[in-house]
This record gives structure tokens, C-alpha cells and sequence, in this order.
């Protein structure tokens, strides 16, 4: 993005003057950014121009209290208690997005991260450890609540913007923790919210459009750490979101867990040793929810037959009597059903397709 630096220079005596030097500053703060292909912003007021938002209201986002510009509610967890999602309201979702399009899908990730990020997916993740003779898999605990204002902060001070500014987008990106969202932690999990109270910072929201790329760049020293450890091992190395896979040879694997663990410590995450597993070939072979079992990447056999199961009696018995007879209570049905046939498609076209045919012959009810 350009910027006319020759408007810096005053055009009549009745304006303010600034030194050379500072004229010269000026400049080179918005060289480097141009050179990084990065928006040029010399302060909030600045931001809220380029992006056309209210400028009163992002300064209030700014100040003492963040909480009132977030809706949440509750999603269960499988494995017992629940998850807090909270989304911004209309005018700092469109702000956040802005950040997103012009400055964070800027930056480039670890090659080795799978998760959130354009012309990557599941199954590229899942393929890396394709024909493999175990798999290590290794859970982050609280992924985006770990990550705090300072982190984000220190992101955007190095992407070259001013301190001040990324002080700025760090309180836009984040969001103070309320008593609500404290009661959620679990008693496995009391190292995280002691972390969080300790530190009396605002952290990444899930739910916010920024959170899924900032949270991948915070951690791109630990997949580079991680990724160099694997190089050396002589093992593949991925990390889906809070999902962490090795694989390779079943006695390296066993002897590196301590150091993985020691190296998600120092880089400020927290295991969740409950969800570690060894994976040995010949047993069932999933990774982020994907089968490696054979040479190539396909959807596990219970969710196709799940699939199949539906498609099947919805069109022999219809929509109504089906959902009546196998008490399902779900009001997006028709969407939940779609939804796991387009995920299909998207690691096996052929069979997906199949399931996309049936479901369209499906007289649903208006």
C-alpha cells in the first residue's frame, strides 16, 4: 500500500513544522512497511480512516473494557464440560476482518502449521504422516487462552508498526476474561487459569475472525522448534490448530516425547496429557480425525456408514418419519447432513459426490 510522504511536507508557513529528522523517521517507518507489502498506519486514528470505522468506539475498545463488545455462549464438549464461544459485535468483527485481509494474511506461517490457513486443510495435515509406523499425537491444552494481549502485542511491534499502535491492535484482538468465562475451566486445567489471572491480560477470543491466524503466528517459533526436532529425528512433523502430530519410527517417538513436552513448555503452552497418544501400526490410524491406515488419506468407516445410514432411510421412509423413529432432535438437520457430505467431498470427491446425489433426490420438508 502506498502513501504520499510528500503530503508530510508543509505547504504554508502557517503549518506546524517538524524537524528533518523527524520528517526522515517518518518515511522510513512507512519504507519498511511498504517493503513487507503491509498497510502503513502511523497511529489509531490512523487505522480507523483507513477502514472506515468509528473512531470514538474503537477508542472506548481500546480503554478499560472490552467485554461489552462480545456476545458468548456455550458449545459442549465431547469429552465432558464446555467451551466459551465469544464473537464481536458487528462494527469490531468488520474491524478485526480489515486487520486480517490487508495486514495478517500478510504474514507467512511455518510451513509445518496445517490449521486455519488458505490452501492448506485437514487432509494435507493427515498426508504427511501417510505409510508411517506410529504416529505420537499431541494435544495443546486452551490453545487460543494462552495466548495473550502481550504476545499479540509483540506480533505487530515486529511486523514494524509503532509501539503505540500495537498496543492498539493488541486490546482490539483480545478480550479481558470475565468471572463467566473463568467457571469454564476444568480441574485439569487450573495451571491455565492461574496463568490467566496472573497475568491480568486480555486473550484470544474464540469466535473473533483474527484469533485462528494470530494464534499461528504466535506459534511459529514452536513449530519451527518442533519441526527442527523432527528433522533431526528423522520423523514428520504437523500442527493442526491445537493439534500436534510426529510419526515415524515407534522408539525415536517414545524417546522425544519429554523434549517435545519440555519445548511446548518453554514456548508458553500447556500439554494435555489426557489426550497424548501413542499410535501403533496395525491398530486404527487417525489423525485430526482422518484414517492413514492405508496409503492414502480417507474419512473413518463409522461417519460414512453414519452418512449412509441417513441418506438411506431419509429417502425410503422420508425426512419426518426418519428424524421420528431415530429420535433425532437436531433443527438444522438437513444442514448437519450437508455439512458432513461436503466434508467428504473435500478428502474423497468420488464417494462425497455419491452422497451429494443422493441427498439432493431427499424431498425435504419446507
Amino acid at each position: 500500500m502506498t502513501f504520499p510522504f510528500n503530503k508530510l511536507i508543509p505547504i504554508s508557513n502557517e503549518e506546524i513544522v517538524h524537524s528533518e529528522e523527524f520528517y526522515e523517521e517518518i518515511r522510513k517507518y512507512g519504507s519498511f512497511l511498504s517493503d513487507k507489502k503491509l498497510p502503513i498506519i502511523y497511529s489509531l486514528p490512523h487505522l480507523c480512516l483507513l477502514s472506515g470505522v468509528n473512531i470514538n468506539n474503537i477508542k472506548k475498545l481500546c480503554g478499560s473494557n472490552r467485554i461489552d463488545d462480545y456476545k458468548r455462549f456455550k458449545l459442549k464438549k465431547r469429552r465432558g464440560g464446555f467451551r466459551v464461544i465469544q464473537t464481536p459485535n458487528e462494527e469490531l468483527k468488520y474491524l478485526q476482518r480489515w486487520i486480517l485481509f490487508n495486514i495478517l494474511d500478510k504474514i507467512t506461517v511455518h510451513d509445518s502449521c496445517t490449521g486455519f490457513e488458505k490452501e492448506k486443510s485437514i487432509k494435507q495435515n493427515a498426508e504427511i504422516h501417510l505409510k508411517s509406523e506410529a504416529v505420537l499425537k499431541i494435544d495443546l491444552m486452551r490453545f487460543f487462552d494462552t495466548i495473550n494481549e502481550k504476545r499479540i502485542y509483540g506480533l505487530f511491534k515486529n511486523f514494524g508498526y509503532h509501539k503505540n499502535l500495537a498496543v492498539s491492535f493488541a486490546k482490539i484482538c483480545t478480550i479481558e476474561p470475565n468471572e463467566k468465562f473463568m467457571k469454564s475451566f476444568k480441574k485439569n486445567e487450573i495451571g491455565i487459569k492461574n496463568f490467566i489471572i496472573e497475568n491480568e491480560e486480555g486473550i484470544l477470543p474464540q469466535g473473533s475472525p483474527t484469533s485462528p491466524k494470530l494464534s499461528n503466528l504466535v506459534a511459529f517459533k514452536l513449530d519451527k522448534r518442533l519441526y527442527g526436532l523432527a528433522l533431526k529425528s528423522k520423523l514428520n512433523y504437523s500442527r493442526y490448530a491445537d493439534d500436534i502430530t510426529f510419526s515415524g519410527n515407534l522408539d525415536t517417538l517414545k524417546k522425544i516425547k519429554s523434549i517435545i513436552y519440555k519445548i511446548i513448555n518453554e514456548e508458553r503452552f500447556f500439554v494435555n496429557h489426557s489426550k497424548t497418544k501413542l499410535l501403533i501400526r496395525g491398530n486404527p490410524f487417525f489423525v485430526t480425525g482422518l484414517s492413514v491406515n492405508n496409503n492414502y488419506v480417507t474419512i473413518p468407516k463409522k461417519r460414512k456408514i453414519d452418512i449412509e445410514h441417513h441418506l438411506f432411510h431419509c429417502l425410503e421412509n422420508g425426512v419426518e418419519e426418519h428424524m421420528k423413529i431415530c429420535e433425532i432432535k437436531k433443527r438444522n438437520f438437513k444442514d448437519w447432513l450437508l455439512g458432513n457430505i461436503a466434508f467428504v467431498y473435500s478428502v474423497e470427491k468420488e464417494l462425497g459426490q455419491k452422497y451429494f446425489d443422493s441427498f439432493n433426490k431427499i424431498q425435504w420438508p419446507i
